[in-house]
């Protein structure tokens, strides 16, 4: 007996070496629901090469097996008794590695009935019901590509799997999605990603809880609504929290005479499909969010960067009157401040460029040049504009519609000193979708959607892009930026964030004033206390940069937008001061939400500072510092800085090179006496 142990031992110890020594290279999961495994349950694994159907066994589990590295999708089909389709990306970084806990979860405690259908969705971390990947509107393929998003299809009987988000809109891979490196410039997503995610706390005893509804951010070019986790507001505060998909780049803004010529809408041939994809999605938060004990009477817009400036774009809208309630812009963007352009006129976005009243370089005609050469049938720019222009409109949008979208994106190139977005034009003034004013002039007239506002910027805007371009830094292994020059760094960084704080807060609150002075909130985010890590100082590279605040907003001070860098922001020695900023921050915005005023924020954050509408009045406060007790606290200030001081400073700096100078003026003031007296050759 005891030699037959020692026989089997032996084996089993040789046995486990070899697994040990064998290829790694298995993607596994498990389907289950309420814990218990579905067996028979389909799941398919596909990338642009290959696609591998699998079942699951008696206990939910599923294996794929001798699978080489490479981006997938692994597709969990509808069990028996259910609808839809949940979908999960995953990046195998190796051939001989495994990827496991690819896990399809089901809670039934979270059934819920909505127009469409009866619906399920799962739990997050910290027990809050979430439901991913919810259809707002139909796919927005085929014919329906360029057109206003249509309500979606109902699923019948079968409650609707919506236990994993979708996938995103079609865009270039950058560092916003979180891959690796080598996949940064391909292609991510699709045309069909019109869906949106919820989380309740089902626990709570709130009959009608505030809905928060975040728009993201990504120069309206990329990102996606399932990166923002609104799991920690809704646990902490009792909020229902959205978060959308909407159309990018081409496919969310592409303004054509030649499309839906004969037949089309207002809408449709407005050129903002991206937008309207907002307005459906707070429709469908009218028509549904009360099953998931949401006041569609209560809603808030809240966005960062681009979903800053479509926050704006609802309360621009006459589309979206009476569809949200408060409003948070969070860094938006207007003008053409630090290369940025917005709100486009129609001729801007469709002209070509040497048109008397010019279109920009890519503008709906030149982008169908340039196509028109990818396909090979025009071998230059001029051969091409004379095609277009002999081409009969239903012919041209025959040929539009006809592409793939990956042809479309061939001629949107990739700009990795913007983490990816593709300058281009966005948000258009085709005055029925969006008012044909411009938008500081549409808000000092009053002719907007008037709602309690919070609008604000961080200290060092710019900083998220510098770190990315190589006129300023060195990427080490394209990961640790090696600032080149010091002074032209930390100069420019400083014009640049000015100039945005200048415009899109003190500015933007000024305009808002006009028809609100008891309603309107101003802010700066201060927070900058990233660690040194072996020499580089990261609150330097990076200090309060662009979209540092979201986490905090979010009430989740261990997040970030891209999860996999930080350890470069959190340390536990700034743990403390992120959790007061978290409670802080988070507690303004949601008392913005439940008041329509943000006040002293929610009882549970125990705030000193009472925050109080912006004025233009020289020594009173008007704006609120965030940052932590040892960056000197979150407190009011009578701060206020205009286009014509950050000019003036400028003007008078010597720190800079000439060359320099004259490049940061021209991209905040753009060619005026100035600049030609000064810079010109």
């Amino acid at each position: 007996m005891v030699v037959a142990l020692k026989k089997y031992g032996v084996i089993s110890l040789l046995l486990g070496i070899m697994l040990v020594m064998l290829p790694a290279c298995k993607i596994t999961g498990n389907v289950s629901l309420d814990g218990a495994g579905i067996e028979g349950a389909t799941v398919i694994l596909a990338n642009g090469d290959m696609e591998v159907t699998t079942t699951t066994d008696e206990d939910g589990d599923y294996s794929f097996a001798k699978i080489p590295k490479g981006q997938y999708t692994v597709t969990l089909l509808s069990p028996d008794g259910f609808s839809g389709k949940a979908i999960k990306r995953i990046i195998k970084s190796g051939d001989k590695v495994n990827v496991s806990d690819v896990d399809f979860s089901m809670d039934s405690s979270t059934m819920k009935t909505i127009a469409s259908g009866r619906i399920m969705g799962t739990r997050d971390d910290n027990g809050v019901a979430v439901w991913w990947g919810i259809p707002f509107a139909a796919p927005p393929t085929g014919d329906l590509r360029w057109k206003a998003p249509v309500p979606e299809a109902a699923w019948g009987q079968d409650p609707y799997l919506a236990v994993e988000p979708c996938i995103p809109c079609m865009q270039y891979a950058d560092m916003l999605n979180d891959g690796p490196l080598e996949y940064f410039g391909t292609l991510l997503g699709g045309e069909d990603c019109l869906y949106l995610n919820i989380w309740a706390d089902d626990s709570q005893a709130h009959e009608k809880k505030p809905v928060m509804f975040w728009i993201h951010g990504g120069g309206n070019t990329l990102g996606e609504g399932s990166i923002y986790n609104g799991r920690m507001l809704a646990e902490r505060y009792d909020v229902v929290v959205v978060t959308i998909n909407y159309r990018l780049g081409p496919f969310g803004w592409f303004s054509h005479s030649a499309l839906n010529a004969e037949d089309g809408s207002a809408e449709d041939l407005s050129g903002n499909y991206g937008t309207l994809d907002m307005i459906r999605a707070l429709t469908w938060v009218q028509e549904n969010i009360e099953a998931f004990g949401g006041d569609p009477d209560n809603v808030m817009v809240f966005g960062e960067s681009a979903g800053g400036q479509a926050t704006l774009s609802m309360m621009a809208s006459p589309l979206a009157s009476g569809l949200f309630h408060k409003a948070a812009v969070e860094s938006g963007v207007l003008g053409w401040v630090a290369n940025h352009t917005a709100w486009q006129t129609t001729a801007i976005a469709e002209n070509y460029m040497d048109d008397p009243d010019p279109g920009l370089s890519r503008s709906s005609r030149e982008s169908v040049n340039n196509l028109l050469i990818v396909k090979g049938l025009a071998q230059d720019r001029t051969e091409a504009k004379t095609i277009q222009e002999s081409m009969a409109p239903d012919a041209l949008e025959d040929f539009l519609r006809g592409l793939s979208p990956e042809e479309i994106m061939s001629v949107y190139d990739y700009e990795p000193a913007l983490g990816g977005i593709i300058y281009m034009p966005t948000v258009i003034r085709d005055g029925f979708v969006i008012p044909d004013m411009d938008p500081f002039d549409l808000f000092e007239s009053g002719q907007y959607n008037q709602v309690p506002t919070i609008v604000g910027t961080n200290r060092d805007e710019r900083k998220l892009f510098m770190m990315m371009d190589p006129q300023y830094v060195y990427n080490i292994f394209e990961l640790i930026p090696l600032v080149l020059d010091h002074s032209d760094y930390d100069l420019s960084a400083y014009y640049y964030s000015k100039a945005w704080k200048a415009l899109m807060a003190d500015r933007l609150s000024t305009a808002l004033a006009v028809n609100q002075p008891d309603s309107i909130y101003t802010y700066r985010f201060d927070w900058d206390e990233e660690p040194n890590i072996m020499g580089f100082d990261i609150s330097f590279i990076v200090g309060a940069a662009h979209g540092m605040e979201i986490p905090f907003v979010f009430a989740a001070p261990d997040d970030t937008v891209v999860q996999s860098k930080k350890t470069f922001f959190y340390t536990s020695a700034n743990q403390a001061g992120r959790d007061a900023m978290a409670e802080s921050m988070s507690s303004y915005w949601v008392a913005l939400a439940y008041e329509g005023a943000p006040g002293k924020g929610m009882p549970q954050a125990q705030q000193d500072s009472v925050w109080t509408p912006w004025n233009t009045e020289a020594d009173q406060d008007k704006i609120m510092i965030f940052d932590t007790p040892e960056g000197g606290g979150t407190s009011m200030s009578p701060l206020l800085i205009t286009m014509e001081d950050v000019r003036h400073e400028l003007m008078a700096e010597t720190g800079f090179p000439h060359e320099l100078k004259c490049q940061v003026y021209y991209n905040i003031y753009g060619s005026d006496d100035y600049y030609h007296g000064l810079c010109s050759e």
